[in-house]
């Protein structure tokens, strides 16, 4: 018993030093922020953002409108998991797995308490929402070319970032100094994520550490950095500017959300945290199948989404040639047929196949990739989470599952 009481003794007085460490180093290096991030991580139960953090932030809604519902399949109850498939994604901690053709939704499926009416996170699946809006700001003439100096627009880079145009910050090959990592409390992106001084950090606080446009390396704070430059360029929100230009015409059927920086008047997390419904997240991949058409009406010029979806010319860190990188968005080339994707921590897809008519989206809280590794990093399956083809073979089987019973 002695011993027990010995050993208990040295543990609290070790937990309470590392306490004590560990509060002088936020103090000294005036990272409070990291405070904001356990209370709403470690105090919750999770190690890192989860899906339903909407409470941590203020947020700005995104309209809807005009609902265009989806058509259900009459075989929507037939069309079913087989036991291995379900077994795999299951372990991943499923939200929501969904299945469209066209205009039908073939599968929909909804675990613990997700269902169709409930909003989750996309985190980085925000960052294509924020390029698809820089293509409208394109296509409407408020962005002149691709190729500007982003000084043009942000008078913070009329310095040693002069030469940064606005396809490297789409393309992720700014040069810019940048840490990405989902765990790390000190890195940069930890900081952007629940710090409010998001335009010094981005904007300002970055040194230019190599030459711009030649390699991508992944940085949430580009995308940042675009949001500021739409924002410039629109005179609105980029909340009100997606309502307007792609939330409403679309037809979702349910308000949206994106979460903001600071207080009610603050800029959106343009890299992150755009809330949506899972049906409606469909309409963003429907709208990459279509090339920026949406029913007739081309919301988002054909140009512009081919680039969009089209593998940069550009090297990763490894050295090897970009094989899985657009402007903001991904691309998937192990298939024998045309896939991308937006993509976002912790699992979260929108998967587009435009030769099927079909889109795929997983939310949900769990990858089999290794989340502690900045996605530029890593090498397997060419930066590719090994959950994703095998997300592409399910959506794919079903729909043949579906037009079996159709015939």
């Amino acid at each position: 018993m002695k011993a027990l009481k010995k050993l208990l003794k040295w543990i609290g007085i070790v937990i309470l030093t590392l306490l004590i460490i560990g509060n002088l180093a936020i103090i000294f290096t005036g990272r409070y922020y990291i405070y904001k991030g356990i209370a709403s991580t470690y105090l919750r139960g999770h190690i890192r953002p989860h899906i339903y953090d909407h409470d941590v932030f203020i947020n700005r809604k995104v309209p809807a409108n005009k609902p265009q519902p989806w058509v259900d399949s009459p075989f929507l109850a037939k069309v079913n998991l087989d036991q291995n498939e379900r077994k795999r994604i299951e372990d991943l901690n499923p939200a929501s797995f969904l299945v469209a053709w066209g205009d039908t939704v073939i599968f929909e499926e909804y675990w613990d308490e997700h269902g169709k009416n409930m909003t989750s996170n996309s985190f980085s699946m925000a960052k294509s929402i924020v390029s698809l809006l820089v293509g409208v700001a394109l296509d409407e003439g408020k962005i002149n070319s691709l190729d500007d100096p982003v000084a043009d627009y942000l008078e913070e880079f009329n310095d040693e970032k002069k030469d940064i145009t606005l396809r490297h910050l789409l393309t992720m090959s700014t040069g810019l100094s940048w840490s990405e990592s989902y765990v790390h409390p000190f890195c940069d992106v930890a900081e952007l994520y629940y710090d409010t001084d998001a335009r010094d950090l981005s904007c300002n606080r970055r040194e230019v550490l190599e030459d711009p446009g030649i390699t991508w390396r992944y940085k949430s704070g580009d995308t940042q950095v675009l949001t500021y430059v739409l924002e410039e360029v629109t005179g609105m929100t980029i909340s009100e500017y997606a309502s307007e230009k792609l939330w409403k015409p679309m037809g979702a059927e349910s308000n949206a959300f994106w979460s903001l920086t600071g207080d009610e008047n603050s800029t959106e997390k343009g890299f992150c945290c755009f809330y949506s419904t899972s049906r409606d997240f469909i309409r963003l991949g429907k709208l990459i199948n279509n090339n920026g058409n949406w029913n007739g009406k081309q919301l988002v010029s054909e140009d512009y989404v081919k680039e969009f979806k089209t593998l940069a010319p550009l090297q990763k860190s490894n050295g090897k040639p970009n094989n899985c990188y657009g402007f903001q968005y991904w691309i998937f080339t192990g298939m024998p047929y045309e896939v991308s994707y937006f993509r976002g921590m912790s699992g979260q897809y929108i998967i587009s196949i435009p030769s099927m008519d079909l889109v795929i989206v997983r939310t949900g809280n769990g990858t089999e990739g290794n989340v502690t590794d900045t996605p530029a990093e890593k090498d397997a399956i060419e930066n590719h989470y090994a959950e994703l083809p095998f997300y592409i073979e399910v959506g794919v089987r079903l729909l043949e599952e579906h037009q079996s019973l159709n015939e």
